[in-house]
């Protein structure tokens, strides 16, 4: 995997490492729970984290973003606390939908977070929506919203950017292509050889990143944003990437061969992130093995402290 920091300094990646590597460790905590039945269910999106973080390190704090129910970094790196987050994921009252939901169908206004619809395919007009109000208001924003290569083949979809497209709505529609659409392969899916060729269809920009790569991820994602908020259009992106785990904790993964969970976990965006910082990037001043154990300690420390205290113990 091959990144490339451009403009981004020592301290910037640092950074970007402890955004990505959080949703990693509360993710890793919340199936341990649900496996103590203490959370009702958990739609897992370890190995596709770099799309959900890369994405919304470059948006802006007060832009909108609309996700799915596995980016659970969108949520993390807009700063949710996450008391609030673990209230929500255990139906109690305090939680965003005050116990009536304990999965990820919420959003937070103080957040600019859309809440998501388990179909995918509705939240791409919503986006439609917001940025359709900030262009009448002259407002130069732009509004992302992710959908998944399943939902490609909904009307909605079909909808939302033909329109986007013919008003030029600065709206970012993010497909999040891991493979599978519950347990349905992409190849019994669609015919076309790469989602992102459906853009030509609509007379818009289209663009393939590497999912895994989270500097890929922002460094398009945040030239794309720069430059619809300043000439409104809409824009296609497919980010590749793989699920690694079932459609949810319940299903499993029977139904997908082996090969391809072996050859996509190499290809992890955490541990591919930490191995150029240690080879070439911010760990090339000290030794390397003691500037990774030393680095995750102090996250390890910190995430400890901001963990609810009924979760404490899992650390």
């Amino acid at each position: 995997m091959i990144f490339d920091s451009k403009n981004l300094n020592d301290d910037t990646l640092l950074a970007f490492y402890k955004r990505l590597l959080l949703p990693r460790m509360v993710e890793e905590k919340m199936l341990i729970l649900l496996r103590q039945g203490r959370i009702g269910k958990w739609f897992s999106g370890i190995g596709q984290e770099a799309i959900a973080v890369g994405s919304t390190l470059a948006m802006q704090p007060d832009e909108y973003i609309l996700p799915m129910h596995r980016n659970l970094g969108v949520f993390t790196t807009r700063d949710i606390p996450l008391w609030k987050l673990m209230a929500q994921w255990q139906g109690k009252a305090t939680g965003f939908t005050k116990g009536r939901d304990r999965s990820f169908h919420f959003g937070s206004q103080e957040h600019k977070i859309i809440g998501m619809i388990s179909h995918l395919g509705p939240q791409m007009a919503l986006a439609d929506g917001i940025a359709l109000a900030d262009k009448l208001s002259g407002r130069k924003k732009a509004t992302l919203v992710f959908t998944g290569e399943g939902a490609t083949s909904e009307g909605d979809f079909h909808e939302a950017i033909n329109v986007a497209a013919v008003w030029d709505l600065p709206v970012i529609f993010l497909i999040e292509n891991n493979g599978y659409g519950l347990s349905t392969p992409t190849r019994e899916q669609y015919r076309c050889r790469r989602l992102v060729d459906r853009a030509i269809g609509y007379g818009i920009e289209g663009r393939r990143i590497d999912g895994n790569n989270l500097l890929d991820v922002y460094h398009n994602i945040n030239e794309v944003a720069h430059d619809i908020r300043q000439r409104p259009r809409p824009v296609l992106l497919e980010c590749v990437t793989f699920r690694i785990r079932g459609h949810e904790e319940a299903s499993g993964t029977k139904y997908v061969p082996q090969r391809l969970l072996d050859e996509w976990k190499q290809k992890d965006p955490i541990e591919n992130f930490e191995q150029y910082l240690i080879n070439g990037a911010y760990c090339s001043r000290v030794p390397s093995m003691v500037c990774v154990q030393d680095l995750l300690k102090i996250l390890k420390l910190k995430l400890k402290k901001r963990l609810p205290n009924r979760i404490q113990c899992l650390i």
